[in-house]
């Protein structure tokens, strides 16, 4: 709701019962006695209506949720001053606990009301010319708080007249404008407290935090930028070194010495292939020599057998010969 609605309705409100009561006499005309209206009545519904216009207001719930009693403190303030029948005030917690009082004395103490606001409902009892009411604050209903108020009228109890008295609208008209007025500005000053202390709240809450996390960022930062220092540093040295190496080596390169260094490492490259390729020459023919020892000792192996076979031919000749002499020469 819009901060303009709730004073609006309450301003329609007044109205619509200032005129309900300026035209009840002749809508509805009493039976006992003939077009009079009693004073009761109007009181309770004139109270009934000024207790739920407080008990429903928006400013009036959120007071209660924030725990905000000085907002309480200043409602109790201003419906004193501006309703002066009103004798007492007192916003209770859901459990009768008193919260904001007009009787300082009774906050925090546990209140024994003669009225009570069961189930959510509204109640305004008369006793001994005091109107008592009950007006439950509730939040999704559920009930979060009482407001109970105590008035004793200025005017009398008797009755008024059935014809309607022009007076009547003029007092609803000043009473809703007033009321208009007070919820307005009440609700507007409230909800202003109200951001402001949130705020207020939060900020403090959160700016430690904020500012925590800033002094950390600022450290972090001073790291990232000593690193990045350290890093551009170690690349200027590493580019340094790399020129000298460079420039050093091309030096290097054009001296003679290293030239002929240079030549005498090809040539020994060349010596070191040479002397792998003699080897394996060498090798080759290790093989074939040892191949070569092979077939000569079989050869001579050979030999010494056919020598031996021929000796032992020749013995068989000598043999035979000598046979041949004994045949030849039988006498001997």
């Amino acid at each position: 709701m819009s901060k303009g609605w709730t004073s609006v309705a309450v301003l329609l409100l007044i109205l619509i019962l200032t005129a309900f009561f300026f035209l009840s006499p002749r809508l509805f005309p009493g039976g006992g006695t003939q077009g009079q209206v009693s004073a009761k009545e109007l009181h309770v519904k004139r109270f009934m209506s000024l207790g739920n216009s407080i008990a429903h207001a928006a400013f009036v719930e959120d007071a209660l949720i924030m725990g905000d009693e000085a907002n309480l403190t200043e409602i109790v303030t201003r419906l004193r001053n501006d309703e002066p029948e009103l004798e007492f005030v007192h916003f209770t917690d859901a459990d009768g606990k008193v919260l904001v009082s007009s009787d300082q004395t009774m906050v925090g103490n546990q209140y024994s009301a003669n009225v009570s606001a069961a189930d959510g409902a509204s109640v305004v009892v008369e006793r001994n010319g005091l109107f008592e009411g009950a007006f439950a604050i509730q939040i999704a209903r559920r009930n979060v708080g009482v407001l109970y108020i105590g008035a004793r009228p200025r005017t009398s109890s008797g009755v008024f007249p059935a014809s309607g008295n022009p007076m009547t609208i003029a007092a609803g008209a000043v009473v809703a404008i007033l009321a208009f007025f007070i919820t307005l500005v009440s609700k507007r000053r409230i909800k202003s407290k109200l951001v402001d202390d949130m705020n207020k709240r939060q900020e403090e809450i959160f700016s430690p935090k904020i500012e925590a996390m800033k002094s950390a960022q600022k450290d972090a930062q001073g790291k990232l930028d000593s690193v990045k220092k350290e890093l551009t540093e170690a690349e200027d040295e590493l580019r340094k070194f790399n020129e000298e190496y460079e420039s050093r080596k091309r030096e290097a390169e054009s001296n003679p010495l290293v030239q002929s260094i240079e030549k005498l490492k090809a040539n020994e490259d060349a010596l070191i292939k040479r002397i792998g390729e003699l080897k394996d020459e060498e090798n080759q023919l290790n093989a074939e020599i040892n191949l070569l020892s092979q077939k000569r000792e079989e050869v001579l192996s050979a030999l010494e057998a056919e020598k031996k076979e021929e000796r032992t031919l020749h013995e068989k000749l000598d043999l035979i010969k000598k046979k041949i002499l004994h045949l030849e020469t039988p006498g001997k």
